[in-house]
């Protein structure tokens, strides 16, 4: 074969490649328009004592649970097109006494107020609203929002979260949990987190956390109560007009 007959051959190899190259493209970003999947890193805080007993069935203790909770999505995470990579939200709530009576999808909670941080755009704020419905199917007494700036912080010096206002702050100490290996925390593994599909353990501590209130929602504090931190991975398909919603 010639010169020139090679150059045409590897020409339209080179051509055909692409080719499928953006088929292939076009059907990821298609799939992705149509589905979300998130995880959050997650550091939480609640009334209970260490370890949540409701966890496990019904307790004496679920006249309420108020707690913080707060989650930063990993990169990656998005819904639909709309990316959640590195996004935090904070979540105040009391579960109330009235949930364990029908537990599972539709069970009615009492309160929730969710903060946005400052820099989250009003689309992704649109979509963790979705992710939390999702992961979260339940029935409010009373839901609210607001804004503020958030940080969030887990690794070796210390596990903790804040927000600029001071409205709410919470820290875990996983140290002071009794353990025959004190190089290692505390983890439960294989059990359930609310209606995600995976998660990596629920690592305890005791948590230090409070609220301060608004005249919606009543103000707590809570000292050396259950606390953990949890990587949890939730997925699915849209709905149609959320598909279509998020793809504009």
């Amino acid at each position: 074969m010639s010169l020139k007959g090679k150059i045409a051959v590897v020409s339209l190899l080179l051509a055909g490649i692409a080719i499928i190259g953006s088929g292939r493209s076009k059907a990821a970003g298609a799939d992705r328009g149509s589905t979300f999947e998130v995880t959050a890193d997650t550091i939480e805080g609640c009334s209970c004592p260490l370890f949540c007993t409701c966890y496990f069935g019904p307790s004496a203790d679920e006249h309420m649970c108020q707690a913080n909770n707060v989650y930063k999505f990993r990169k990656g995470s998005h819904y639909g097109d709309v990316d959640l990579s590195d996004q935090i939200v904070w979540i105040n709530l009391d579960l109330g006494g009235e949930w364990h009576k029908a537990p599972g999808p539709g069970m009615p909670l009492a309160w929730a107020l969710v903060t946005f941080d400052k820099k989250t755009s009003p689309s992704q704020r649109d979509a963790i609203l979705k992710v939390i419905n999702a992961v979260f199917p339940v029935k409010w007494g009373q839901f609210g929002t607001r804004e503020d700036s958030l940080t969030f912080q887990d690794d070796a010096t210390a596990t903790k979260a804040t927000m600029a206002s001071g409205m709410s702050e919470i820290s875990i100490d996983k140290s002071a949990t009794l353990r025959p290996d004190k190089k290692d925390p505390v983890v439960i593994k294989n059990l359930q987190y609310w209606f995600s599909n995976s998660n990596d353990g629920f690592v305890l501590g005791y948590s230090t956390h409070h609220f301060n209130g608004t005249d919606q929602f009543p103000k707590y504090t809570w000292e050396k109560r259950n606390g953990f931190t949890i990587a949890w991975t939730a997925r699915g398909d849209l709905k149609p007009e959320a598909a279509k919603a998020s793809m504009k």
